[in-house]
């Protein structure tokens, strides 16, 4: 046996004192979220479309590649499993925050209401009354007009007007992702260890970092499969790349947005081909994809015929068509499995709240921190998060259901994250709509009418990605319980783990807000920089808030919600009785209109796997999948970088929804 492999046992024996949360891995986190930052603000703004972003995913490519290199050339010095997992965590933790994920929208948010004000849109009228001082700059203040135009090249950025309002947008987004950190710590185990959920998003950055007794590098780089899924997504976007500099090479359409017109008044099918949501459903059971490709093809055909029939729903002038239907079929639905997910919880809930309330701080099993502590800090969060809204504007009844709303969107998407894998999960299925914290379900089923003209400003305010983002791209709290997974028998009450969500958080905000400021006033936040969509958005939302269009409790939108509703208790039913029913009811609380065909693809190769070559063959597939996504990182990595050197004013398109 050779001295360098003697040496590799003998570390694997000795116990690693690198493993578990550092403080080294604490620190290389925060430099790669600032790295990450400019490197998302100023390559890759569209890298950011769901919960588990490529955002996140290029960082850890890259740090596989250095911790490789350094295991080859200096092994003391690189970074363990459990620094690596942490690094992550953390990059993965804030990976929404850059760009058009929050501070993009926050930036135009907190300005284009003053600014961009005027007589034909009424905000200066209706809305401007209504707007807290403490969440908006002053009107009229010198530090506006520049934001959007640019600063002369030597005038100096105006900080100042911006700290209280950021601040403060801030501390509203940290209470929500703290709430979920601490609602992890309370569910983990009923979801990890009763529930037995499959943490796909958990298991495959896991996987890659795997190592052998007496290997120096990840097991999966010694598999032949994963280097053949790693050429084959490579190499088509290292082919298209190289059609960036001649025109003569045929572009391969493979991962591009392709669909299908299926007639007059259906949507189009849409065959969209992404490595990354494919590679983590291979995670998925086999039931649960069948339920999400099939349902799909139903929605697909409900939205057709609706639309070719005319039919609506609703009180006059304020009817429902198709999509509106299907939003709120797919939000009673949603409604039941939370509320479902907490009863068949009710037992581990009950030993939580007694280990917590008990003298015996010994028998409290809670990790990272205590069942104590995370009870007190979850009803810290949610009561700053509910003063929040009311010092905000919003009326106390109207704060309950609020957060009631948001709550079932976000429990709903961090626990069916955790089951599938799926990275595009929207509560309730928007379907183009904002109802992602549950702003539009209360409008079509409860109306305004009841409600202030400052309320409805503050659910404006709440509903939009400014605070926090929406749930299809809230990372914050799906990552956490994930991390609680990944780190295995590390996962215990070391203080750096919850230590890393707020530290990562409070560098997040400012470095990606401070990233965005400084873009607008240096190349104009009009050219790229500030996002209006949510300015627009509050624009159609001006007569609701003013009253002349007003929306009232509408039974028929119930009927349609109780039917989801409904629906979802017939599956639930079923599922218990009959073991081999295939149809889960979290495809109708989570239906996908973009992704149907991958989840087939994925389901079909599953399927024969398994049915040919059985579970062995199965874990043997694994390593194809994780390279067709590694792979496909990788090219995606390096279109942004060519990107950045030769085509920094146009760029080209290679990842998006």
């Amino acid at each position: 046996m050779s001295l360098d492999r003697a040496e590799d046992l003998q570390q694997q024996i000795q116990p690693d004192p690198r493993e578990g949360v550092t403080v080294r891995a604490l620190v290389l986190g925060v430099f790669t979220i600032v790295g990450m930052t400019f490197y998302i603000t100023h390559f890759g703004w569209n890298l950011i479309k769901n919960y588990m972003p490529v955002s996140a995913l290029i960082p850890l490519v890259g740090w596989i590649g250095i911790n490789t290199v350094l295991r080859l050339a200096w092994p003391r010095i690189a970074l363990s499993k459990s620094e690596m997992l942490t690094v992550f965590f953390m990059v993965w933790f804030v990976g929404n925050l850059p760009a058009t994920g929050w501070a993009g929208y926050l930036a135009g948010n907190i300005s284009a209401p003053l600014h961009l004000a005027s007589p034909e849109n009424r905000v200066g009228d209706v809305v401007w009354p209504h707007l807290p001082g403490w969440l908006f700059p002053e009107p009229g203040s010198y530090a506006l007009s520049p934001l959007f135009t640019g600063l002369p090249p030597e005038a100096s950025i105006p900080w100042r007007p911006w700290v209280r309002p950021v601040f403060w947008w801030s501390a509203g987004s940290m209470s929500i992702v703290m709430a979920g950190f601490f609602g992890s710590v309370l569910f983990f185990k009923q979801w990890n260890e009763i529930e037995r959920l499959n943490f796909p998003m958990a298991t495959f950055p896991a996987e890659m970092l795997t190592e052998e007794p007496g290997r120096r590098l990840p097991s999966i780089m010694y598999s032949p499969l994963f280097w053949s899924g790693f050429a084959f997504s490579a190499i088509v976007l290292c082919w298209n790349i190289g059609g960036y500099f001649s025109h003569t090479m045929g572009h391969i359409p493979l991962f591009d947005k392709v669909a299908i017109p299926l007639g007059r008044d259906f949507p189009s099918y849409r065959l969209h081909i992404r490595p990354v949501i494919m590679g983590l459903a291979y995670l998925c059971p086999l039931d649960l994809l069948f339920s999400f490709w099939s349902y799909n093809i139903v929605e697909t055909i409900k939205e057709g015929m609706i639309n070719r029939t005319g039919y609506s729903i609703g009180l006059r002038g304020q009817q429902a068509g198709a999509r509106e239907i299907l939003m709120l079929e797919a939000h009673g639905a949603l409604v039941l499995l939370v509320v479902w997910s907490i009863w068949i919880s009710r037992a581990h809930l009950r030993e939580t709240i007694r280990q917590a309330v008990g003298r015996d701080r010994s028998t409290d099993e809670g990790t990272p921190v205590t069942y104590r502590t995370a009870w007190l800090g979850l009803a810290f969060s949610v009561l700053f998060l509910g003063g929040w809204c009311v010092a905000a504007g919003m009326e106390l009844w109207a704060t309950g259901v609020q957060l009631s709303l948001m709550f079932v969107a976000l429990f709903g998407v961090a626990k069916y994250a955790a089951a599938t894998g799926f990275t595009f999960l929207s509560p309730g299925g928007s379907l183009g709509y904002t109802a992602d914290k549950g702003g539009d379900v209360w409008q079509e089923l409860g109306g305004t009418a009841s409600l202030s003209p400052r309320s409805l400003t503050a659910i404006w305010m709440v509903n939009e990605n400014s605070l926090a983002g929406v749930p299809i791209r809230l990372t914050g709290t799906v990552a956490v319980s994930h991390y609680f997974r990944m780190l295995g028998d590390h996962f215990r009450r070391h203080p750096y783990i919850w230590l890393a969500p707020p530290l990562a958080y409070a560098v997040g905000c400012l470095v990606t807000v401070s990233d965005t400021m400084y873009r607008s006033y240096t190349d104009g936040g009009m050219n790229g920089p500030l996002y209006l969509g949510d300015w627009n958005r509050l624009i159609r939302y001006v007569p609701v808030i003013e009253g002349t269009r007003v929306y009232y409790f509408d039974p028929e939108k119930w009927a349609a919600w109780g039917a989801g509703l409904v629906q979802a208790v017939l599956l639930v039913q079923i599922r218990n009785r009959f073991s081999w029913w295939p149809f889960h009811p979290a495809a109708l609380a989570f239906p996908t209109r973009r992704y149907g065909f991958g989840l087939f693809l994925v389901w079909l190769s599953k399927f024969l796997t398994i049915r040919f070559g059985g579970v062995m063959y199965y874990r043997k597939s694994l390593p194809l999948w994780y390279g067709f996504m590694m792979g496909y990182l990788f090219g995606v990595a390096l279109s942004t970088i060519v990107d950045g050197i030769w085509f920094p004013e146009e760029g080209h398109w290679v990842h998006g929804w």
